[in-house]
């Protein structure tokens, strides 16, 4: 399943923009010397924002490695709830989905609709995330992250600038023009935003 916007619009979606397997995201930091990193790039700039804060993140993550800016605990629940919605997020038309495998059917609130299944796995989960961010490369491969986001970063900023420019040539803004410009400045990151779609050939588990 390809991003919407980009495809109506009859571009290609870029590989920076679609969601990995599963498999490979909770494979979180790997060594530089056997992976690239992909899929955790993948979840420092589309994912954690969601529980960091979107607007906060979307320029931090340039310059701040995941591990200043999210505990364990919470990159934990952010895979926990992923790995829950993951295969309904393939299935579905929008990111508005049905509950999960680890929140379906669950008979009382005592751990707020999750599992005992669920319970289990977020404990997984956070025993490997601690003994992932201890690995020796960790730190290589969050500053490896945070340049490649900043790269990214500069690059739309030119393309903005020099869009903006042309615009400004061939028209002459009044009030309403600027107040929009303003709101395009705090929406920067517009179509970056968590996107759990993936395309047609590759990224299914």
């Amino acid at each position: 399943m390809e991003n919407k916007t980009l495809t109506e619009q009859g571009k290609e979606v870029p590989v920076a923009r679609i969601l990995p397997s599963m498999a490979d995201i909770l494979k979180l930091r790997q060594a530089p010397r056997a992976s690239n990193n992909t899929a955790f790039t993948f979840i420092v700039e589309h994912l954690a924002g969601a529980v960091i804060g979107q607007r906060k993140w979307k320029t931090a993550r340039c310059y701040v490695p995941l591990s200043n800016a999210m505990s364990v605990s919470d990159e934990a629940f952010m895979l926990l709830v992923l790995e829950n919605q993951y295969e309904l997020w393939m299935d579905a038309e929008s990111t508005r989905v049905g509950r999960g495998r680890y929140t379906e059917n669950v008979p009382n609130k005592k751990y707020c609709g999750w599992s005992n299944e669920g319970m289990r796995r977020f404990n997984i989960l956070l025993a490997e995330v601690r003994n992932n961010r201890n690995k020796q490369y960790s730190k290589e491969v969050e500053d490896a992250t945070t340049r490649t986001l900043a790269e990214r970063y500069q690059t739309l900023m030119a393309v903005r600038g020099r869009n903006s420019r042309k615009r400004r040539r061939h028209h002459v803004p009044d009030s309403d023009d600027e107040a929009n410009q303003e709101e395009d400045d705090d929406s920067i990151y517009a179509e970056d935003e968590l996107i759990l779609l993936a395309n047609a050939t590759g990224a299914m588990v």
